[in-house]
Formats: C-alpha cells, structure tokens, sequence
C-alpha cells in the first residue's frame, strides 16, 4: 500500500517497494552487506535497546519494511538505478523500472507515424538481420512478451518471434514484427535503443548493410528531432547511436581542464591517427584522456581516472582531485568557485554524479592572437564543461563584466556581439550553452539559482 506521503511519486514508490521486497530471500548476514550499495538503510537485525523500546530480533520483512519506509522519496530513482545496476531483476520488473527512469528524460515525443515509417523504411531494405541470434536477443532485452500476447499457447512467448523472423522469414513485415513485440507504442527511449540494436553488428554484422539501412530511417527519425550517428566502432564494425538533433557525432576524446594560467603547450605527435600530447605539466592543466561514451562522465570517473594516473588510493584521489578543481575556480572568479561548490552540494546524494569540470579548453590556436585576429578565440576557454548521457555536451557560462565590458568598465556593444557569436558557434557545433548572470549567483540567490537550473537539465 502507498505510504500517504505527500507529493510522492506514487508510481516510483511502488516500484522501491517491489524492490526491496525481491531482497527477501536473502539472508540476514547478506542484508547487512547489499543495504548500503543499494542505497538503503536496512536496520540490523539485532537492534541496539536505545533505538527500539522492544530491542527483540528483527525478521526480515521488518527489517526490509523499516528500510523501505526510511528511504525519503527523494532517493526512490537513486534506488531504482541502483538495483538496475545490481542486476538480477526479472523481466518484467526491470522493465518498469527502465522506463521510470526514462521518463524523467526529456526525449523527443515518437508518435506511432515514425516508428511504422521506420519499419517500411527497414523493410525496403530487405531482410532487417544477419544474425538470428543477435535478433532475439536484442527483442528479449528490449520487450517483454507476456504469452497472453499471442493466439497460440506457446510455452516461449517469443516462439512465434523465431518462428515468422528467424525460421520463416517473410512471414511478417517489419511493421507487423514491430506491433507484435510492442515498438509501435512502448516508451521513446526503448524504442531509440532497439534501434540501436538493429544497426549494430551484433545484428548486422556487414558494414555496407549497416550504414544503408541507417540511411534509410534518418530522414524519418529527423522529422521526430533525432538523428543517426557513427559514434565509433566495436569489433571493427561502425557503432550507430540515435541522438537529438544537434549532438555532437564523436565521443570526447581528451578534455584539457582545470586549467590554471597560460594556454597550455600540445604537440601533434601523429598527424594520421589525430594524437595530441599534451607538453604542460599537470600543476597547470589536466588532461582526461579517456574517451566518454554513450553515458556521459561521472564524479566516480574522474575519480578512478586520477586514482590510476596518480597511482594513489581512491579516497586520496577524491579530496585531492576536489582540491585541484576549487583551486581552478578560485583563481578564475569568487562567481565560479561559488558554483563549482553549489553544484556538487547540490548533486553529492545523486547516482550517477555528473562531473562539473571548471576551465576548459575548447579551442586551441598555435598561432599568436595579433597574426590569427580575435575572432580565432572566441571560447577558447569555458568555464564549465558537462558532459550527459547520449553524447551531450553542456557548456555553462558565470557571465562576468569581461563579457559585455572593456578592461576599464565601458559597456561595449563589440564585446558583447563577440559573446553572442561565440554562443551560436558552439550551439551550431552542437553544444548547449547556459549563461548565469553575477546576479543569479550571490549569497542567498545561488542555491535556488543551481537547483531549478540542474533539477530541469537533469531530467531531459
């Protein structure tokens, strides 16, 4: 039953509730362990007698009850993406909890026209797979096939999956094959997935096959405010991923940040393969160099990253890292160093934690500002860097006077049209860019100012 909290997600609650109720079968001893990488606090089975006025041993279902009712409803899509992660889960349970998840993204809308246009599109390609069994798995990951779903009384729901499209092939157009696994009208974000799913190799394992019929479902997939893209390669095949129109077509690939004065020194050292080397020394700028896929970069990436590169414990990596991070911001502006700050007090209790990356390197010129010219270093350098799940890529801008003014405090309409050049350039390349004025950041303003602002970027 629903607890009666107010503004409680009633359909989030009933899904922490489900969950922790599949811990049952576990024991004790393994409760005390599982409770805190699921976000819960599972109280002990052998309570202390100044915590409970009957300190008799707890059962299970107390115990687990007890924790499900001491898990504030701010947590509930925490706990959800935690025991997704933990795996296990069946079915039909995880895939509710995916597509709570999901819907706090904001997905472009995918109507029932685009998903059949896809299908005929799919279609006039011939056959949609190579591999049977790359196929089915790709279904049973995605749709869940209750057998009530068919007219026959099949043991295997997805036997007649096998039976029209793997054994019979041409038994069903692939609108018919996508209304009977449910991608005619399940959630937008599953729907992206599965075809994700068909354009890899996994399912397609011919490069040609690939990329034809990915330009067969582009045109459609624009018209719903997505696109298709070529985010790299597995096993040496193209890796295809669907994204909103505007996101950038590769995974970042070096990020130079946290950069403290002077432009830092790179050299080329191979021309054909794109790899730069990065000269300065790491009390002047760091340099993540591990490409950022699909699921943006973490907190906790970072962490292992410099844990690794420093070749210190992960705890030591953590508050060494922060103090690198503050002291960037400090010695840009009291502006930034107040955001940095407010952001992760802000996020610190969410899973994942997406990291806010202070002064970085965007554009980077060998040349000298007086023989390039000024408009070669438009956004050289940004204030804050994210980057989200999907390829995202979120430029954050604290606005200072050098944004509308001249060094002695003149308003300058030059300045400024530099400023909002700058902006359309980076947008056109497929950034997001947000600005917050010195205003919204003071004392008093700037916790309300973070909140609103990250409590609506990360829910899209």
């Amino acid at each position: 039953m629903p607890t009666g909290k107010v503004g409680v997600d009633v359909e989030a609650e009933e899904l922490v509730r489900e969950l922790v109720a599949t811990l049952h079968p576990l024991r004790h001893v393994d409760l005390d362990m599982v409770g805190a990488t699921l976000g819960l606090a599972i109280p002990s089975e052998h309570p202390e007698p100044s915590q409970v006025e009957n300190a008799e041993s707890l059962s299970k279902r107390q115990r687990l009850d007890q924790a499900f009712l001491a898990t504030p409803p701010s947590q509930y899509d925490s706990v959800c993406a935690r025991f997704l992660e933990r795996g296990g889960l069946s079915p039909e349970l995880r895939s509710r909890v995916e597509d709570l998840l999901w819907s706090r993204e904001d997905w472009p809308p995918i109507t029932a026209r685009i998903r059949r246009e896809v299908a005929e599109a799919l279609d006039a390609c011939g056959e949609i797979w190579l591999e049977g069994d790359g196929l089915m798995a790709l279904v049973k990951r995605y749709w869940v096939l209750p057998s009530s779903n068919w007219s026959f009384d099949w043991t295997d729901p997805y036997e007649p999956v096998v039976r029209h499209m793997i054994r019979n092939p041409g038994d069903w157009t692939t609108v018919q094959f996508f209304k009977e696994i449910g991608a005619l009208d399940g959630g937008g974000r599953r729907f992206v997935l599965f075809l994700e799913g068909l354009l890899s190799s996994s399912v397609n394992p011919d490069e040609a096959r690939q990329r034809k019929l990915a330009a067969a479902i582009l045109p459609i997939l624009n018209r719903a405010g997505l696109q298709v893209i070529e985010s790299g390669t597995v096993d040496g095949y193209p890796d295809f991923a669907v994204v909103t129109v505007g996101t950038r077509p590769r995974p970042t690939q070096l990020i130079l940040f946290a950069g403290q004065h002077g432009k830092p020194e790179l050299r080329v050292s191979d021309v054909l393969d794109q790899s730069i080397e990065v000269l300065t020394g790491e009390d002047k700028v760091l340099a993540y160099d591990v490409p950022v896929g699909q699921g943006g970069l973490t907190w906790h990436d970072l962490e292992s990253w410099w844990s690794h590169r420093r070749e210190i414990p992960a705890g030591q990596a953590k508050g060494d890292l922060w103090r690198r991070l503050v002291q960037a911001c400090t010695n840009a502006s009291p502006a930034q160093r107040a955001f940095l700050t407010t952001y992760y007090e802000y996020a610190k209790d969410r899973d994942p934690l997406y990291a806010l990356l202070p002064e970085v390197w965007l554009h980077w010129d060998p040349v000298a500002r007086r023989q390039r010219g000024e408009d070669a270093y438009l956004n050289q350098r940004i204030d804050f860097l994210m980057l989200l799940p999907g390829l995202r890529r979120v430029v954050l801008e604290v606005d200072g006077e050098q944004h509308y003014a001249t060094a002695d405090h003149q308003p300058s309409p030059r300045i400024y049209s530099e400023t909002t050049r700058g902006d359309r350039d980076l947008r056109l390349s497929g950034y997001e860019v947000y600005r917050f004025s010195g205003y919204e950041l003071t004392k008093g303003r700037i916790t309300d100012t973070v909140s609103e602002f990250f409590d609506r970027l990360l829910r899209r």
